[in-house]
């Protein structure tokens, strides 16, 4: 009984709510599917559809593209960008390199992922992997390496180059010194990367030796970096104590003696660079005009002059004294500056000589017209030299030439190199520090490399992370236009269309 009017109430309320009918009307139902408000929302959510799978279709296709694609550096300082010198030596690469980073992935700078992975993407033959020393602890055995290393390594040669993420993501050791926080401050991945790429694919190695015991200064830190990236070593020699150049030695540089040189460096420099060897000469402020120096200077047609060199054209700012000289190099060995802009201080000034059939003697940088020389006593107005070079070419018999023709098939002939800068404050922290923007460094490592031959100058300069601040020096027209003219069109024209908008 109980079940029976229990199932004549659930058929009452099937068929009445309230005098409502709930049972569906499938006639109704039928005819909602061919009305056009159906039609239109069939059609709305096909297209939201199509379009989420168009878009994952494109992410999809996209995640596969390399990173050089799919990243643009829109950094102040341009950090991901990779120099031209780069891609030449990565675009000849002719055997497989592989880089292998050893550091917990999880920790890694985004920012040196970043452009590992544009840097590998730039030819076939490079390739890179991750690899987690804690995961697999055995590869800091493999590689003889600690964490937080690159390993760049050739198959082909054999040859393996170890590079710190330290001298890549280079830390402000003063903030970290004084303070005990870590903020880095410089990024060297460009560089530091193309070198070991260059010396594991058998860049040759050169050794140049600094002169000492004459008072010379030591080279920076940045110098010797960038002579380490262009496969060049250097190590001190004191020429004073030996009176003899090692065998080994692809160039001698002096950097700023303040001393003269005994009669015995002397010939040994003398008979170094006619045996083929290449010099490198900085003067110091007080480097002595007369001397053994001076006169071994004079036999290849440079004289050092005394005083120092103005400049009333092309100088910073009024010191008359920080010269920008005119690069006027005629045998090329400057090479090609990003701003062909150098500048040098307190400057020494070259007088040059005759060119011989033994030497050949010719100027790299001058002053302008507008230069003077200025000693204590006297003004001297006119154009100075401020650095040359003297190619010394031995002189044969022709006899002699003919038969050592015959007995070797070739005409080479010794050629040995004298290069003079009359300033050291060329390659000084004090300018190439507080002008990043000048070409100083990039010039003298040309000169280096020129001079060694055989070497790719890799002088990759390492890029400031410091914050870049975007400022206009004086208002001019662009200016006025962008905070005044430009504001002022848009709100006329807003005004105009909400006016007629309300008329209407």
């Amino acid at each position: 009984m109980k079940k029976k009017i229990y199932s004549n109430a659930v058929r009452g309320l099937r068929k009445s709510v309230a005098g409502v009918d709930l049972r569906p009307n499938k006639k109704a139902i039928r005819a909602s599917f061919g009305t056009i408000t159906f039609r239109h929302g069939t059609y709305s959510v096909a297209a939201v559809a199509l379009v989420i799978i168009i878009a994952v279709i494109l992410n999809m296709i996209v995640g596969q593209l390399p990173e050089s694609v799919k990243e643009a550096d829109i950094s102040s300082n341009s950090i991901y960008e990779i120099s031209d010198k780069s891609r030449e030596i990565i675009g000849d690469l002719k055997n497989d390199v592989t880089i292998t980073v050893i550091a917990e992935e999880d920790s890694l700078d985004d920012m040196l992922t970043t452009f590992l992975h544009k840097y590998t993407d730039l030819s076939k033959h490079l390739s890179m992997e991750i690899v987690d020393p804690v995961l697999h602890p055995s590869v800091l055995e493999e590689y003889g390496t600690d964490s937080d290393t690159i390993v760049v390594e050739c198959e082909d040669t054999g040859l393996s180059q170890t590079v710190s993420i330290t001298d890549i993501l280079v830390q402000d050791a003063y903030s970290y010194y004084y303070y005990g926080t870590s903020s880095v401050t410089e990024f060297d991945g460009d560089g530091q990367l193309t070198s070991a790429v260059s010396k594991v694919t058998g860049q040759e190695t050169k050794k140049v030796y600094l002169a000492g015991g004459h008072g010379e200064s030591e080279l920076s830190s940045a110098m010797v970096s960038l002579m380490t990236k262009s496969a060049v070593e250097t190590e001190t020699l004191n020429l004073f104590m030996t009176e003899e150049i090692p065998e080994d030695c692809d160039m001698l540089i002096f950097n700023g003696p303040t001393s003269d040189i005994s009669e015995g460096e002397k010939t040994a420099v003398d008979e170094y660079i006619k045996s083929g060897g290449s010099v490198i000469m900085l003067m110091a402020e007080d480097t002595p005009a007369d001397g053994n120096l001076s006169e071994l200077m004079a036999a290849y047609e440079i004289t050092l002059e005394d005083g120092y060199v103005a400049d009333m054209e092309r100088n910073y700012l009024g010191n008359y004294y920080a010269v920008f000289p005119e690069i006027s190099d005629s045998t090329g060995i400057t090479g090609e500056l990003n701003t062909g802009t150098v500048m040098v201080n307190n400057s020494r000034a070259l007088t040059l000589g005759e060119s011989s059939e033994e030497i050949e003697v010719s100027s790299i940088m001058e002053t302008s017209d507008y230069g003077y020389l200025v000693t204590e006593e006297t003004q001297e107005e006119g154009s100075f030299v401020l650095a040359a070079t003297a190619t010394y070419t031995a002189a044969e018999d022709e006899e002699d030439s003919d038969e050592e023709a015959d007995d070797s098939g070739s005409d080479d002939v010794v050629s040995g190199e004298l290069t003079v800068f009359a300033s050291q404050s060329l390659i000084d922290e004090s300018i190439t520090e507080a002008f990043s923007n000048l070409d100083n460094t990039t010039m003298f490592m040309n000169v280096v490399a020129s001079s060694l031959g055989n070497v790719n100058n890799l002088a990759i300069e390492v890029k400031s992370l410091e914050v870049q601040y975007n400022t206009v020096q004086s208002g001019g027209a662009v200016s006025v236009l962008l905070i005044f003219v430009i504001p002022a069109v848009f709100l006329i024209a807003g005004f105009v269309f909400w006016y007629r908008r309300r008329k209407a």
